[in-house]
Formats: structure tokens, C-alpha cells, sequence
């Protein structure tokens, strides 16, 4: 007798499970959407929302006493157009800007000769190093102006019983923040203080990725230290220190605890950078839309330069 096997049967369609599927593929499309919206919403209040507002404050000619009545008055680009005609504009805006490229260059260079020690150190120094790095980064910016306050002090100040007791100066009762030249000094001290660790650790991060068969193929064929660095490593990381710099310069150009809890702008306005700028002109002044298109046009600045870090970042991800 021969056994005859029966062709299985196709499953009939199950109507239920037809009709879901487009449901069930719409809800996976839309959770993403929906798992984003608390991220969108908190940037768009703590962002966009008062970028919004300073832009439209920045058209207004609103003072203290519009403030009280509580009144709106639009005078479009005024406020812009005394900005650009200012002088004392044209001179902070230079002053900042070199000031940025002093503390950034100093950083960056300051940063590097750290990480190079920080890779020729014993493990024992090198946990020591990145330990006080690390305690100098998480320092808070006012507790650090503070401190370089004391040291710099005139009377009790550290630098000047060092200064003295080294014999490199007589500087018993020497005031730092009587000229503009050494209260600028003693801001770039500061700044390049704070700075110096995350360049350091950056660095030391990126030295870590270069191949040491290089170094050796290099020094085989009797080149220096300095040589390897500008030929072989300096190359390599070159990404690095580019979006290093762009970082440095956006924040050394919008300073503003460090040089108010220190100097205030002063001896003789020498030390006003944008952000002091800034904050007399729409806190001591009272004059809040003039502030405002200061603070736009400084915006617009470092938008210039977020994009010249962006297109590093996209550079070293190809």
C-alpha cells in the first residue's frame, strides 16, 4: 500500500494581524519622535527661547524705567547702529580678540609640553600630574580668581614674597592691578590656568593613538625630539589642536568671572573684554537693548567659529 502524503496547507491569512501591522509600524516610526521630545522641548526653552527673546530685545529700546512701566518701544537698528559707532566698541573688540589668541596660544602650547611630560612620566607621575590637572579643572571658576587674587595681592600675596625671596625682584608691596599691562597679565595667568587641563588631557589622548613604530623608524634615522614632534605627531594631530584652538577661542572670547571677580574691567578700563562690555552697559548702564546687540554681534561671532569647530569635526570623522 502506498502512503500518499498531503501537500501542506497554506496558512490562511489572518486578517487580525494584517490589520495591525500598519498600526504597530507607525508607533515604531513615531518612538523615536516621541522619545526625543523632552530633549527637543528643554533645548528649545533653555536655547532657542532666550536667543529668540535677546534677538528681539536687541530692536527695542529697553531701559530701566521701560522695564518699571513695563512698555515695549521697537526702534529697530539703532541699537546696532551706536554699537558699531561706539569707540569704546572698537577698542574692547580688538583688545578681546587679542587677548583670546594670547590666552589660546598659551594653552595650547602650555597644554602640549604637559602631555609630553605626561607621556615621558612614570606611572607614579603620571598619576600625580593628571591628579592636580584634574583638581585645577574641577576648580570653580570663582574660587580660582579668588585664590589668584591672594597670590597677586600687594601685601600678603605669595608671587611678590617669592618674587623677593628668589632675588629675582624687589617686589615687597608691588601692586599688579595698578596698569593695565600686568592686570592683563595676571588675567592671562588665570585663563591659561583654568584651561591648561583639558588641553593637557586632550593631547595626551591623541599622543596615545600615534603608532611609537613612527617615532622609532624616525629616530633611526637620526632625528631629534623636535623634529619627530613637528614632522611626525604635530601632522597626526593636527585635528586635534585644531578643534582645540576653535574651543579655546570661543571661550577666552566670551571670559567674563574671571576678569570681573579680579580686576572689574580696570585700572582705567584697560581690562574691559566684551563680556564686561556687556555687563555695564545692560546691568550698570540700564541699557538692555544696547546690551543686547552687543551680545548678538558677539553671537554671530562665535557662530563664525562653532563652524570652523564643526567643520574640524567633520574633517577628522573622514
Amino acid at each position: 500500500m502506498t502512503l500518499t502524503r498531503n501537500p501542506p496547507r497554506a496558512a490562511a491569512p489572518d486578517r487580525r494581524r494584517r490589520g495591525v501591522r500598519p498600526a504597530s509600524r507607525s508607533r515604531s516610526r513615531a518612538l523615536p519622535y516621541v522619545l526625543l521630545l523632552p530633549a527637543a522641548l528643554g533645548i528649545l526653552g533653555t536655547l532657542v527661547y532666550p536667543v529668540f527673546q535677546l534677538v528681539a530685545l536687541s530692536f527695542q529700546r529697553e531701559n530701566l524705567a521701560d522695564l518699571i512701566r513695563r512698555t515695549t518701544t521697537w526702534v529697530g537698528l539703532d541699537n546696532y547702529t551706536r554699537t558699531l559707532t561706539d569707540p569704546q566698541f572698537w577698542t574692547v573688540l580688538p583688545r578681546t580678540i587679542a587677548f583670546a589668541l594670547t590666552c589660546a596660544g598659551l594653552t595650547l602650547l602650555i597644554g602640549t609640553l604637559c602631555a609630553l611630560l605626561l607621556r615621558a612620566a612614570s606611572p607614579w607621575a603620571r598619576l600625580a600630574l593628571s591628579s592636580g590637572l584634574v583638581v585645577a579643572w574641577a576648580t570653580p571658576v570663582f574660587i580660582g580668581a579668588v585664590i589668584w587674587r591672594w597670590l597677586f595681592d600687594s601685601e600678603f600675596g605669595v608671587v611678590n614674597h617669592l618674587l623677593t625671596v628668589t632675588g629675582l625682584c624687589e617686589c615687597r608691596g608691588h601692586g599688579w592691578f595698578l596698569t593695565g599691562g600686568q592686570a592683563t597679565f595676571v588675567l592671562v595667568v588665570i585663563i591659561v590656568w583654568g584651561a591648561v587641563p583639558f588641553v593637557a588631557l586632550s593631547v595626551y589622548g591623541g599622543l596615545l593613538t600615534v603608532p611609537p613604530e613612527l617615532h622609532e623608524a624616525a629616530r633611526v634615522d637620526g632625528a631629534g625630539a623636535t623634529r619627530i614632534f613637528f614632522s611626525i605627531t604635530f601632522p597626526l594631530l593636527r585635528p586635534v589642536y585644531t578643534i582645540l584652538l576653535v574651543l579655546s577661542l570661543i571661550w577666552d572670547m566670551k571670559v567674563f568671572p574671571q576678569i570681573w571677580f579680579t580686576t572689574k574691567g580696570g585700572p582705567y578700563e584697560s581690562t574691559v573684554m566684551l563680556g564686561v562690555y556687556i555687563y555695564n552697559k545692560g546691568i550698570n548702564a540700564s541699557q538692555f537693548g544696547a546690551a543686547s546687540s552687543i551680545a548678538v554681534l558677539m553671537t554671530l561671532l562665535l557662530v563664525g567659529l562653532s563652524w570652523l569647530y564643526v567643520r574640524a569635526l567633520r574633517q577628522e570623522a573622514s
